[in-house]
């Protein structure tokens, strides 16, 4: 109770300085409230199209891979993989593509790494505004994963909010093309490799059957010779073999292209980037919060030292203080 008491009695003394106090932090804390850009969030919202991530296969895929071999892997399966999107996202050449897009601000189409620099010059340094650049942008661009569920959410802040909107616009377009690109590229690749192997088999699968036509015409006896009825069976047999790999590597080419067009939207938006209507920073809320805590904690402390000098420690500590003082002079 003394202790309250000797709080309380400190409080009451000193109100008008504490009040003065008040009043100036609540200037600060305006002022900077005030000067503060305010913050603009448009979000995205993505999801996988299947739990492991790839497109479910068309009807005609499905038709077409139940004529295929067994034993032969389909393209069906995609690496389109949300957990190398943050990776994109990140990457020097994707930020540098987006700094290199011209948006409409403040009434003028610029591109965005000279919208984020704070210096007008004639003679701009460009590699390091896009430096810095990539750096602010990056600080922009906010990814949430949800474990539970393959949703993933990019949320684009600035201090506009039709630029937030425009970003975020750039940033998914860009993101599908990125994507896009590198499963196509994949694929093109599966496409001109299973292109040459039928050519390849096509041409070998015309000189076997062309022998067989040479072997029957110079042996016209074949029937009643066990000799060149086994020579005919190697023929035919290896025909045969070599038949059923060209039949199967047209499957597979089917299989390859119409993937391929599978693959050209490998990103499904569940939400479309969104013009914000309300600002999320800065939150006069909580600036009001840091305020009261603020001006609580000075309080407080004022009061402790004040009690603390007026304490028997506080007096011996300034007496040990001016003591010191006059053996200086």
């Amino acid at each position: 109770m003394e202790i309250i008491k000797a709080i309380l009695y400190v409080v009451k003394t000193k109100k008008r300085a504490l009040l003065y106090l008040f009043f100036l932090l609540s200037s600060v804390f305006i002022l900077h409230y005030s000067i503060t850009d305010r913050i603009y969030i448009s979000n995205i919202k993505l999801a996988h199209n299947s739990q492991d991530g790839s497109y479910n296969s068309s009807g005609l895929s499905k038709i077409v891979s139940s004529f295929s071999s067994s034993n032969l892997n389909s393209v069906s399966s995609s690496t389109t993989n949300f957990d190398m999107i943050p990776e994109v996202l990140s990457s020097r050449n994707f930020l540098n593509k987006i700094l290199d897009k011209e948006f409409n601000y403040n009434g003028k189409m610029e591109k965005l790494y000279i919208i984020y620099s704070k210096e007008d010059s004639d003679n701009p340094n460009i590699p390091l505004l896009k430096l810095d650049g990539r750096k602010e942008l990056l600080s922009n661009i906010s990814i949430s994963k949800n474990l539970n569920n393959p949703i993933l959410g990019i949320s684009i802040s600035s201090n506009n909010r039709q630029l937030s909107m425009d970003i975020a616009i750039s940033i998914l377009d860009q993101l599908k093309l990125e994507l896009t690109n590198f499963q196509l590229e994949r694929l093109d690749k599966k496409i001109d490799v299973i292109q040459n192997q039928i050519q390849s088999s096509f041409g070998e699968l015309a000189i076997l059957e062309e022998g067989l036509r040479k072997f029957r015409v110079n042996n016209s006896n074949i029937l009643q010779s066990p000799t060149l009825r086994m020579q005919e069976s190697t023929k035919l047999r290896d025909i045969l073999v070599l038949s059923n790999t060209y039949s199967s590597l047209k499957v597979e080419l089917e299989l390859a292209k119409i993937k391929y067009f599978e693959e050209a939207n490998v990103l499904q938006v569940i939400d479309s980037p969104n013009l914000p209507l309300r600002k999320s920073g800065p939150r006069l809320r909580y600036m009001l919060l840091r305020l009261a805590f603020t001006f609580i904690f000075i309080t407080l402390f004022y009061v402790y030292v004040t009690l603390l000098l007026k304490s028997d420690f506080g007096k011996e500590l300034i007496n040990t203080i001016s003591i010191d003082k006059k053996l200086d002079k």
